[in-house]
């Protein structure tokens, strides 16, 4: 038999061979470049870091509480000065006097008559004396005779007016007059604790009465030093009802009385007037 005959192998260009292994190594290229930008597209992208705003300087302002500043405190009210009469101030209505009780002699009656007030009591008869006040009944209420500190204490009062120095210019006796007003005006507090109690400086005389009579105006301020004295001591509110007629002289004018020591009723009501506008508020 004739030799078998071995096939030759058929080579491969070299060529074709050549571009796909340069093929395979740009698709590997390929891929290794995709993947790593593919992981840094997948990183987290830090912020860059910029510089710290600067702190605010430091102010002397305080820095807000949330408790609140206490109130300021009020300034305490100065004490009374029961020394000093009664200022000047708005004036009253007439209603004013509904609750007050007068306490007097024959001049009060004469305002109490005259100068169209209308108060809740007048206590006052002619020849009333700080010491009868409270010892002579001489003074009706509902028909029935009884003391002027009888009468006051039948009633209630806001205030209670008292005028009393006229009749005792004739003791010559300083020191009665006070004691005698003083022990009163006790009694008046103690009968009215809630009412207001003003002591009001005698009216002066004219200067002829003056002149002739032991009611003379020298002796009237003497006493009307012992009302204002009085009004400090007790703590009551001093009406320098005086200073409201006396003249340059220091008298009454002969055209405001009719006997030298009464009022004409203008004059009363005058009085009444000055009593209106020198009150204390309640």
């Amino acid at each position: 038999m004739p030799p078998t005959r071995r096939k030759r192998r058929r080579r491969r260009p070299f060529l074709p061979y050549f571009f796909r292994v340069l093929a395979a190594g740009l698709l590997l290229a390929l891929l290794l470049t995709g993947g790593v930008t593919l992981a840094r597209q997948g990183e987290a992208v830090l912020p860059t870091p910029t510089a710290a705003a600067p702190l605010p300087e430091s102010s002397s302002a305080p820095l807000p509480s949330s408790t609140p500043a206490p109130a300021p405190m009020p300034e305490p009210e100065a004490p009374y000065d029961y020394a000093a009469p009664v200022p000047e101030a708005e004036a009253v209505g007439d209603d004013w006097f509904s609750d007050a009780a007068f306490v007097g002699d024959s001049r009060t009656e004469g305002l109490c008559l005259y100068s169209g007030v209308q108060p809740g009591a007048c206590l006052a008869y002619r020849g009333l004396t700080v010491q009868s006040a409270r010892t002579e009944a001489s003074i009706r209420v509902n028909g029935e005779k009884m003391t002027a500190l009888e009468g006051l204490e039948r009633g209630a009062y806001g205030k209670v007016y008292v005028m009393l120095g006229v009749n005792e210019l004739g003791w010559y006796n300083d020191q009665r007059y006070y004691d005698n007003y003083a022990d009163l005006i006790d009694l008046i507090r103690e009968v009215q604790p809630e009412a207001q109690i003003y002591l009001q400086t005698l009216i002066p005389v004219t200067s002829k009465k003056s002149a002739g009579s032991y009611i003379n105006n020298p002796q009237i301020l003497v006493y009307n030093d012992i009302i204002a004295q009085l009004a400090e001591e007790k703590q009551v509110f001093l009406v320098d009802v005086w200073s409201a007629f006396a003249e340059a002289d220091g008298a009454l004018d002969e055209a405001g009385s009719v006997d030298g020591v009464h009022l004409t009723r203008s004059y009363y009501q005058r009085w009444l007037d000055y009593l209106k506008a020198h009150t204390v508020a309640e």
